[in-house]
């Protein structure tokens, strides 16, 4: 449901004229609105507890809009812009964010305002949202809703188990979400492939819409966004690396209930379950990718001079002379010079690789396309979206990097063989997510290292990942 306003407008572009209609259309305080002309303090502080009552009260309810700085009368319709000084109060909106954050739990959605007056003062405004997952409590310990133009503490306890329920069903909506039902073979099934799942969703979860998700003009858009390259400026410690027409092959699009999938198909793949985005309505992408995985003897070409590689074969698979005594002569395999035999193991039987350096790649990619599509949309970008990631299958595997300062690490602590069979960040209850700012160019590596860690990485926070992002991208751009 939307959020009710007062306005034509959206709240970033809300000026002095925007704010005379309420005086003009004569909006009353109640349900959705309050007035103050001032700061409500206590002394000459702010007083936290008016702040949090009226603030956790709309986030109960319907959400709302506070303004500091309008005037009412006996009807409580409103009458002037008065305007509050700012001078006095510069850091305003950090102080109500502290108040809000530390005596609400959990702490709701709300967005500031200033709007300058020609009177040289200025009206603050807080918009508050409706909570998706109330109640939301004060450190006091009381719930508050608005009843017409009061905050009141919630007696009744039918009125609490709703906003409990409210809250399960968001959470819930997350969990539905989060699953993949795709199809595939039942060879695919058997083997022991490692997939990628990856689910953006803008916050809070459901809020969002594409206004014109059915239009052709919606459709083509998308089209051109996967199938086309992504110009790519990547600003790194070590200097800016441009990157351009970044992809991952996309060349079919169809729709779906409520959805658009976008994959990349061949006459070798179009049954098989394969690199998936699903764009949805409501704005969320869900995206399956199959990982880049290999093992010793399937060691990509253009890893086959790496350092990391010579000590994987010198660690695991050691040579042996023609008679060296072994326990197990059975365990011993032929080498292509005469005079040496390769010693068998478990690492050569069982043990497999995932390519970092192209799971990085494929989250540049897929954000990258996600944020533009956003964009192209009109979203705002300085809302976060919520990500969660589920990695397949990740037993007996570990993540391998070309990077010297990755080889150092596996030196010291041997190899990070993932014991899980699935890891999922964060873990997938009760409707667990991680934020993220799309406005951040690094997003894409918050998600990358993230998921890799979970994985199992030595130590990961001394990697210099600057040189492992800088060379897979020079790869993956001459490849293209």
């Amino acid at each position: 449901m939307k959020m009710y306003t007062p306005f034509k407008k959206e709240l970033s572009d809300i000026d002095e004229q925007e704010l005379l209609k309420l005086i003009e259309d004569e909006i009353a305080e109640g349900l959705f609105i309050e007035y103050k002309s001032d700061i409500p303090r206590h002394n000459s502080d702010i007083d936290k507890n008016k702040v949090v009552k009226s603030i956790s009260a709309f986030a109960n309810t319907r959400g709302g809009w506070i303004f500091w700085g309008v005037e009412s009368n006996s009807n409580n319709i409103a009458t002037n812009l008065c305007g509050i000084d700012m001078i006095l109060e510069r850091d305003l909106p950090d102080k109500i964010s502290k108040i809000i954050s530390a005596n609400i739990s959990s702490t709701p959605i709300f967005h500031f305002k200033i709007v300058e007056l020609s009177n040289g003062k200025s009206v603050f405004i807080i918009q508050v949202e409706e909570g998706p997952v109330p109640p939301y409590l004060t450190s006091k310990g009381v719930i508050y809703q608005r009843e017409n133009n009061e905050c009141n503490p919630i007696k009744d306890r039918y009125v609490i188990e709703k906003l409990t329920e409210r809250a399960e069903e968001y959470y819930s909506a997350i969990e539905r979400f989060c699953s993949i039902d795709y199809g595939e073979t039942r060879g695919q099934s058997e083997s022991n492939q490692s997939y990628l799942e990856l689910y953006l969703f803008p916050l809070p979860y459901g809020s969002y819409k594409f206004e014109k998700f059915y239009e052709t003009e919606f459709f083509k858009n998308v089209s051109d966004r996967f199938y086309q390259g992504i110009d790519f400026n990547l600003d790194l410690k070590n200097g800016t690396v441009i990157t351009s027409a970044l992809n991952l092959g996309f060349n079919s699009i169809y729709s779906s209930q409520n959805s658009l999938i976008i994959r990349p198909l061949d006459d070798r793949n179009i049954i098989y379950k394969t690199t998936t985005a699903e764009l949805f309505q409501n704005g969320n992408l869900k995206f399956l990718i199959p990982l880049p995985e290999f093992c010793i003897r399937t060691v990509p070409k253009h890893y086959e001079d790496s350092e990391v590689t010579r000590y994987l074969n010198e660690w695991a698979t050691p040579l042996l002379k023609e008679g060296e005594f072994v326990s197990h002569p059975e365990s011993l395999i032929e080498d292509p010079e005469d005079t040496f035999r390769r010693r068998n193991s478990d690492f050569i039987e069982n043990i497999r690789m995932i390519d970092g350096a192209e799971f990085i790649y494929y989250m540049l990619v897929i954000t990258s396309k996600y944020k533009t599509i956003l964009e192209d949309c009109g979203f705002d970008l300085s809302f976060e979206i919520g990500y969660r990631a589920r990695v397949t299958k990740t037993w007996r595997k570990f993540v391998f990097f070309d990077n010297h300062d990755y080889l150092e690490k596996l030196k010291l602590y041997n190899l990070p063989v993932a014991p899980k069979d699935n890891v999922e960040v964060p873990r997938f209850v009760k409707g667990n997510y991680y934020p993220l700012d799309l406005r951040e160019n690094s997003m894409f590596f918050v998600i990358a290292k993230t998921v890799l860690d979970a994985i199992g990485l030595p130590d990961s926070g001394t990697i210099d990942f600057t040189d492992i992002i800088c060379r897979g991208l020079e790869r993956f751009e001459n490849k293209g």
